[in-house]
């Protein structure tokens, strides 16, 4: 249960630290992000932006703490439900809206995108309800956080892919 827990956190953590920092990485990158965010929801695009990001920024210190686990977990969820319905409702209305999650990515939002936040809320509610429970697994040791850091660590590059990998099977030339 301790590296169910451990993997969950890091994963989570990890997922919204790529995308902070892809939407942060320059000015280009940030108004890109604006941009699509707008094309997406169609809500005050700067606003929005502005709390998505920082609610991604906060995300990974969260779940650093122990104390703030929970919360982090909770933001997490927050924003991958916000995300999802997002998705399903420009996917309802025909959109082929850019995904900017994780940076400059051109292919739009599709059923991949939605298959990655299943993932991603899977993990982040399994770790929720742990740190819910208040019955948080004792330590790993190094060699297992070792092992679990770098499992989520592969897990999160992948995730972060989906949309890309999904793309090569449905784009058409």
């Amino acid at each position: 249960m301790a590296y169910l827990y451990a993997f969950c956190r890091l994963l989570t953590g990890i997922v919204f630290l790529m995308s902070a920092v892809s939407k942060l990485r320059g000015r280009a990158a940030y108004e890109e992000f604006t941009v699509a965010t707008r094309a997406l929801a169609r809500l005050p695009a700067r606003p929005v932006a502005a709390l998505v990001v920082a609610a991604e920024v906060a995300v990974a210190p969260l779940l650093a703490w122990g104390p703030t686990v929970l919360a982090g977990f909770c933001i997490a969820l927050g924003l991958l439900v916000a995300f999802t319905v997002a998705i399903v409702v420009a996917l309802r209305r025909g959109r082929r809206v850019p995904c900017r999650c994780f940076g400059a990515s051109a292919v739009p939002v599709g059923p991949g995108h939605l298959a990655r936040n299943a993932v991603l809320v899977v993990a982040a509610g399994a770790g929720a309800v742990q740190a819910g429970t208040g019955a948080v697994p004792a330590g790993l040791g190094p060699a297992g956080l070792a092992a679990v850091a770098l499992a989520a660590g592969a897990a999160a590059v992948l995730l972060s892919a989906t949309g890309e990998i999904a793309g090569l099977f449905t784009s058409t030339p």
